[in-house]
């Protein structure tokens, strides 16, 4: 595109040359002033272009990088689920997961997410964390 454009701008000021209205005519000048800005511009239009390549690439590479980091931290996080009690909803069946430490020493009223029953749980300090995967718990 910028060469086609440039070849274009060229090939007036050729014809301005060769016509020798530079010189002589007021509007030769202003013509020949227009075709200096329009190549000024071209050049700094290419510059932003290829800036804005880099740019992108660089863009790129730092969301895959992201996507990577979020891979882990959330992979990470599954696999960190030592101090979490899984509890099943007795209506629907669905597991609830809640942290140890807001059961430990208290009761908890927890509300399925998906049938919306109201699930209390007692003095939860007796309980082992889920360390393996689903546990059924006391519940009254």
């Amino acid at each position: 595109m910028y060469d086609r454009l440039r070849r274009e701008v060229s090939y007036v000021q050729g014809l301005m040359e060769g016509a020798n209205q530079e010189s002589s005519h007021p509007e030769g000048k202003a013509i020949q002033r227009l075709l200096d800005i329009v190549d000024e511009l071209l050049e700094a239009n290419e510059q932003l272009e290829h800036r804005f390549l880099e740019l992108e690439e660089y863009v790129e590479s730092i969301d895959e990088d992201l996507n990577d980091m979020e891979l882990l931290v959330y992979d990470d996080e599954d696999d960190d689920d030592e101090d979490d009690l899984c509890i099943v909803c007795p209506e629907c069946g669905e597991d609830v997961h809640v942290d140890y430490e807001d059961v430990a020493d208290s009761e908890i009223e927890l509300l399925c997410p998906e049938c919306h029953t109201v699930l209390i749980v007692e003095d939860a300090s007796d309980l082992e964390p889920d360390n393996s995967g689903v546990d059924e718990e006391r519940l009254d």
